[in-house]
């Protein structure tokens, strides 16, 4: 039980509407943590999506919930209205520690303006 709570926690935050600044249409997070322990321990929090020179913008904050340190990478996946991939955009994959109950606030800018949804894929270092 105490393992669940988090998670269930952490889903919650996760499907979430953003604060103001949303945009109308678009699809807001899907994370997809990879393992049983970042399933339980990484959160994120949608602070605001918006739309910057016809690009999709999102602001987050990734938390460790856990009670010991995460090392982690962490990339984005953009898709299309349709569900997609887009096309030449290639994963990029970011390194990141997190302290037991950090958090650190993450912002992703969509390579295309076609871009309407993403997907926050991590991994366990």
């Amino acid at each position: 039980m105490n393992r669940l709570l988090p998670a269930l926690l952490c889903l919650l935050a996760a499907c979430a509407a953003p604060a103001a600044g949303g945009v109308s249409g678009d699809t807001v997070l899907s994370v997809q943590p990879d393992g049983e322990e970042l399933k339980a321990e990484l959160c994120s929090f949608v602070l605001s999506t918006q739309r910057r020179q016809g690009r999709m913008v999102v602001e987050l904050d990734l938390k460790n919930s856990s009670e010991r340190a995460i090392d982690f990478a962490w990339s984005v996946e953009w898709m299309d209205r349709s569900g997609a991939a887009l096309p030449g955009a290639a994963a990029v994959w970011r390194a990141l520690r997190l302290e037991a109950g950090e958090r650190t606030p993450i912002e992703i800018e969509a390579p295309h303006p076609s871009a309407s949804s993403w997907r926050l894929i991590t991994v366990e270092r």
